[in-house]
């Protein structure tokens, strides 16, 4: 799970009239969320390159205002005072998510989209908006989705987490409860090890070779790790859910490389070939599935082919 929201570019322009005021609800429902600990939004354009009204950009808006205070909230918020904006909403390393934004298609009001609103659906997050219409006026946004299953074209409405004002955020309490509670496991590096058994009592088993690649590995690399191992111990995902794919023949016919990927099962070693490929450096994690329970083999940088 993600603790930054994404912003639905869709609610711009706003009306010159009315501007001040969206910004004001807007600067309010950000405050909001930082207080749950959401202090990122994610934007696919940097703010400034927005158009704010009608032809006009985010430097000709913030030098038309003549309130200084206002023109100090501005200025605060593009540059990170607010909340941190962070841009594009996938980056290049976010593999699994890039994945899906090019294999499936999003449509608003039949409007091809894959910006805020597809992201939403991509990260699992919170839509935010400017409240300048009654289509975001509304804590949750229907989207079409279209994507290829199994050689066939499957069309789904989808219902988007969303909010323009802070009362919205009322609706989206088993979200925010969702995250807090993962936010209270803490795990970390130091503590993985220990709390294996705690932290994921029901689907997964970490093979002893664990202990030590998870002390080894980036701390960034790590709480990716740690977000994908939640949400199949969680169900919110499949293990099969995440990009993954099996060794080639070379692999499995090669005793050194296949070597490389035998871990330990109740004391006996296994050949792991099955791995996920969401983690960004083109880091894996290893896994069998057996006897109802998801082994994890390997967590760590991708093995010798």
């Amino acid at each position: 799970m993600v603790n930054f929201s994404v912003f639905n570019e869709l609610s711009l322009p706003l009306n010159e009239h009315q501007a001040v005021a969206n910004f004001g609800k807007f600067f309010e429902l950000l405050a909001k969320l930082k207080k749950r600990r959401f202090n990122q939004i994610r934007m696919n354009n940097d703010f400034k390159s927005y158009s704010i009204l009608e032809n006009t950009n985010f430097q000709q808006f913030i030098g038309q205002q003549t309130n200084r205070d206002f023109r100090t909230r501005l200025k605060s918020f593009v540059n990170n005072a607010i909340v941190k904006i962070d841009t594009p909403i996938i980056k290049d390393d976010d593999l699994e998510q890039g994945e899906q934004q090019n294999s499936c298609e999003y449509f608003y009001k039949q409007q091809s989209t894959n910006g805020g609103l597809a992201c939403c659906d991509i990260w699992d997050t919170l839509a935010v908006s400017f409240n300048t219409d009654e289509h975001w006026n509304k804590p949750y946004i229907s989207i079409q989705k279209t994507q290829i299953i199994n050689d066939a074209i499957v069309e789904n409405e989808i219902s988007i987490k969303h909010a323009s004002l802070s009362d919205h955020l009322n609706e989206h309490q088993s979200f925010f409860k969702n995250i807090e509670s993962e936010n209270k496991l803490n795990i970390t590096q130091d503590n993985f090890w220990e709390n294996r058994d705690k932290n994921f009592p029901e689907i997964l088993k970490f093979c002893p070779e664990i202990e030590n690649q998870i002390k080894r590995i980036d701390k960034i690399i790590f709480q990716q790790a740690v977000s994908i191992l939640r949400d199949i111990e969680t169900k919110r995902k499949l293990v099969t859910d995440f990009n993954h794919s099996g060794e080639s023949q070379t692999v499995c016919n090669n005793p050194t490389l296949k070597n490389m990927r035998m871990f330990s099962i109740e004391g006996e070693k296994e050949f792991f070939q099955n791995h996920i490929k969401s983690l960004p450096n083109k880091y894996r994690i290893y896994f069998i599935e057996k006897d109802e329970k998801t082994y994890i083999g390997y967590i760590g940088k991708h093995l010798a082919t």
